[in-house]
């Protein structure tokens, strides 16, 4: 279901609807998108911290740098990939003010609009999650913070570079999902 047929049913339901109805949808739609959002990379971030527990208490030999976070960058962009979460229903309904302006009828149509929405926000979400992943090892080493190098000392070794690659992918996964799209539902 596409915003224009939900407008038209709207506009030619006006005892339906107690507000404008430009506006309701507009407001309903940055909603969604931003819950969409924020839940997509608070998933992500939990996949990753699911990752980071596998290296906590590991001991493994001396590693580059750079191979550790190739490695564990394509692992944890496959994994996201493997497990992208399925849609449901109504997750991301917008604030009581947005479905408080809606009659029964139109509250129904708004949600299932919205839900659609919210399961193709998601799933574009997800792929820029899973491009994170991947792009995180190449950006890393461009930015000059990995070394090819093998270097002999315990804080190089494979899972304690694991973990730090881990946990920055973890910050950026934070980082987006409260980002500028953002939107805080008290108002």
């Amino acid at each position: 279901m596409e915003r224009g047929e939900v407008e038209r049913w709207l506009e030619v339901h006006p005892e339906a609807v107690h507000a404008d109805p430009h506006e309701l949808l507009d407001r309903a739609e940055r909603e969604v998108r931003a819950h969409a959002v924020e839940e997509a990379w608070l998933y992500a971030r939990s996949i990753a911290a699911e990752h980071l527990r596998r290296y906590h208490d590991s001991f493994g030999l001396p590693a580059s740098d750079d191979f550790v976070a190739n490695e564990v960058c394509h692992e944890l962009a496959r994994e996201l990939r493997r497990r992208e979460p399925s849609p449901r229903s109504r997750t991301s309904l917008p604030s009581d003010n947005v479905l408080r302006a809606l009659e029964p009828p139109a509250r129904d149509r708004v949600a299932q609009w919205l839900d659609e929405l919210a399961r193709t926000e998601e799933h574009r979400v997800w792929g820029e999650v899973v491009h994170l992943a991947e792009q995180l090892a190449r950006r890393l080493r461009h930015d000059g913070e990995l070394s090819a190098e093998l270097r002999w000392d315990f804080s190089h070794s494979y899972p304690r570079t694991a973990e730090r690659v881990t946990r920055l992918l973890m910050e950026q996964y934070e980082t987006h999902a409260h980002g500028p799209e953002w939107i805080d539902d008290t108002e």
